[in-house]
C-alpha cells in the first residue's frame, strides 16, 4: 500500500496533514494578541491627544488625573498578566506589589488615590507616562505571545489577591482589556472638557 492510500485509509489527505503542522493563525491566543495591539494603539493616542501642559488635569481634586488614568492602567496591566505568567503565587496585594515582573515606575506617583507627578518639565511628564504606558503593553502582548490556548482555561484555582480570586487566565487577559477601556473612557471625557477632540475610536480599532 502505497503512502498516499494509507494516509486516504485513516482520514487523512496529504494537504489535511500538512495544514496540520501549519501554526493556525485564528488561534484564541493571537486574535487576543490583535486585540491588544488595537487597544495598545489607541491608548497611545488618546494620551498623545493632550497638550504637555494638561497632562496633570483633573476635573476634581477627588478624581484621578489624566496622566493618572494611563499610569494605572499600565501598572494594572502589567499586574494582571504578570500573575498570569508567574509560576509564583500570592495570597495578598502586600506581597504582589513587589513582584519581580512589575515594570520599573517613572514616578513614585500614587496610582489609586488623586496624586501629582514629581516637579519636572510637563514635556518630560508626558514622555515618561507613554513610554511606561508602551512599555506595559508591550509587557502584555509579548506575554501573550507565548501563550497557547489550551491554557487559557486554566489558572482558576491559583491563589491570588481577593480581587482576582476565581480568574481564570483568560479572565485576567479579558479583564486587563475591559479595565483598559473604562479608564481611558475616562481620559477621553477629560479630553472633551479641555475642547479636544478624541481620536476616532471605530477608525482606529478595525481589524
Amino acid at each position: 500500500m502505497n503512502r498516499r492510500s494509507l494516509l486516504s485509509l485513516i482520514g487523512l489527505s496529504p494537504l489535511a496533514l500538512i495544514s496540520s503542522k501549519i501554526p493556525n493563525d485564528k488561534s484564541i491566543v493571537n486574535t487576543l494578541i490583535r486585540r491588544w495591539e488595537k487597544s495598545k494603539g489607541y491608548t497611545m493616542l488618546v494620551l498623545d491627544a493632550m497638550p504637555e501642559d494638561k497632562i496633570e488635569y483633573q476635573p476634581s481634586v477627588e478624581q484621578m488625573s489624566f496622566a493618572q488614568h494611563f499610569m494605572h492602567l499600565g501598572y494594572t496591566n502589567n499586574m494582571f498578566i504578570g500573575i498570569l505568567v508567574d509560576s509564583k503565587t500570592y495570597s495578598e496585594y502586600s506581597e504582589l506589589k513587589d513582584a519581580e515582573f512589575f515594570l520599573k515606575r517613572p514616578d513614585p506617583i500614587n496610582l489609586f488615590q488623586p496624586d501629582s507627578l514629581s516637579e519636572m518639565e510637563a514635556n518630560v511628564k508626558k514622555e515618561l507616562v507613554k513610554n511606561y504606558l508602551n512599555d506595559t503593553f508591550d509587557f502584555v502582548i509579548s506575554s501573550l505571545s507565548k501563550l497557547k490556548d489550551t491554557v487559557l482555561a486554566e489558572g482558576e484555582n491559583k491563589q491570588k489577591p481577593w480581587f482576582l480570586e476565581g480568574h481564570t487566565n483568560l479572565d485576567l487577559i479579558l479583564r486587563g482589556e475591559s479595565h483598559t477601556a473604562h479608564h481611558r473612557a475616562q481620559a477621553i471625557s477629560y479630553l472633551r472638557m479641555n475642547g479636544i477632540r478624541p481620536p476616532s475610536y471605530s477608525k482606529n480599532n478595525t481589524l
